[in-house]
């Protein structure tokens, strides 16, 4: 374990009233764990230094309505090298790990509304293609609380782009034209809720 790479009692206890305020006040944290909120904006920065948290910004998944998916992949070595880095560039993937066990790959995934959902589990995830030896696709139903996930603002900021981060164009997506995808967040091509004017 490297140095300074855990967590006391007293991070904790900070990490939570902030969890629980969802902001950052030292003075009030401080009065609250009998410190000086110059003791507590220290211990604060050291776990940002070590890398031990990291600020972010989460959407409300729920309140937006948007519906989420999981994909379970066994890749390949080809898979892996072909395919890993278009999942990882893909706007719509919240998060992908490595796991053990039947599959090697988990992959969680969102997209605006349900028919979106089923263009991109046939036609964008790339589920079928060469060097996926195995998946398995779940839907998660309606949420019935709140869950704050991460999104890839860096790859929606331009949608200029004639192709899509996996180079494809939604213009030529019969699922598109049809209107039964609303295309990829980080294309021109875009019109769902996270579209930029």
């Amino acid at each position: 374990m490297r140095e300074n790479s855990r967590l006391d009692k007293l991070d904790l206890k900070i990490l939570n009233f902030i969890q629980k305020e969802n902001k950052i006040n030292y003075s009030k944290i401080g009065k609250e764990l009998g410190m000086s909120h110059v003791a507590i904006k220290n211990r604060f920065e050291k776990l940002l230094k070590n890398s031990l948290i990291k600020p972010q910004i989460l959407l409300n998944f729920s309140k937006l309505n948007f519906k989420l998916g999981i994909l379970l992949l066994e890749l390949d070595q080809e898979g892996i090298e072909k395919l890993k880095p278009i999942y990882l560039k893909c706007p719509r993937t919240i998060y992908f790990f490595n796991i053990i066990g039947q599959y090697n790959y988990f992959l969680l995934f969102y997209a605006e509304d349900l028919k979106s959902l089923e263009t991109i589990l046939h036609s964008c995830m790339l589920y079928n293609q060469k060097g996926v030896r195995k998946s398995n696709i779940l839907i998660l139903g309606e949420l019935e609380e709140d869950l704050y996930l991460p999104l890839k603002f860096s790859l929606l900021i331009n949608q200029k782009n004639e192709r899509t981060p996996c180079e494809t164009c939604c213009k030529f997506c019969k699922a598109f034209i049809q209107k039964e995808c609303l295309g990829c967040p980080a294309s021109k091509y875009y019109n769902g809720p996270l579209k930029f004017e």
